[in-house]
Formats: structure tokens, C-alpha cells, sequence
């Protein structure tokens, strides 16, 4: 999870559930390396709990090391984000839609990509 990504970003096609080309753009890194996007699409991940989620808008670029999802997107889908301890929690309302946990200066997601039908989340 990332708090400076304006979008969410996947290095991993295979991962996608819906795929669209549009024309390639340029996505400028955080160290300033320039990246090609070479689509958009879904991404379905399951939760620990059993539910599975929906990534939506997420650009995919083959060039990154690591997928990330942007704390600024969830919070512009008026999702609330709180870190606390070691842990980061994505909330609507009073329901916990997503945790990642850190590890040194990183969150990772808690779940796994999957495919089949889910509840839309950003």
C-alpha cells in the first residue's frame, strides 16, 4: 500500500479480471523513472475473512517491481485510512474493507488475487 501513488499500479497481467488498451502513457515514479502504462483494468483479491474485493481503474506496467495500491485513491472513494501500531486499516463506515500490515517502511495487503464476482471497493 502506498500513500504517494496517485493510482493503483500491477506489474502482473495475469492478475487482471477486465483488461482495456488504452492509448499507452507514461507514469513518472516516485524516483522520477519513467514507466509505460499499457492498460487499465480489475483486479479481485480476497480478504482473509473469505470476501473478495474489487481494485478498480488499476494501471498496469510491466516495468515495476511491486504492485501498489494507493492510499490516496481509497481515501478519494471517501474510504477512511488509519495507521496504527504496525497495521493500516481501510474502513467504510464501521466495516473493515482491507488491512495491510507494515513491514520496515512498507504495508503489505492481507489477501490474495482471485477470480470471480466481488463488491467494487475504489
Amino acid at each position: 500500500m502506498d500513500s504517494r501513488a496517485t493510482y493503483h499500479f500491477c506489474h502482473k497481467r495475469k492478475w487482471f479480471s477486465s483488461f482495456e488498451k488504452p492509448n499507452e502513457s507514461v507514469v513518472i515514479m516516485g524516483n522520477d523513472h519513467a514507466c509505460q502504462m499499457v492498460g487499465i483494468g480489475t483486479i479481485r483479491i480476497k480478504m482473509p475473512d473469505g470476501i473478495v474485493r474489487e481494485l478498480i481503474d488499476v494501471r498496469y506496467v510491466p516495468q515495476l517491481k511491486k504492485n501498489l495500491i494507493s492510499v490516496g485513491a481509497m481515501k478519494s472513494k471517501r474510504l477512511k485510512v488509519t495507521m496504527e501500531n504496525e497495521t493500516l486499516r481501510i474502513t467504510k463506515g464501521s466495516m473493515v474493507v482491507m488491512k495491510g500490515v507494515r513491514d520496515g517502511n512498507l504495508y503489505y495487503l492481507k489477501g490474495s488475487t482471485v477470480n470471480g464476482h466481488s463488491d467494487s471497493i475504489s
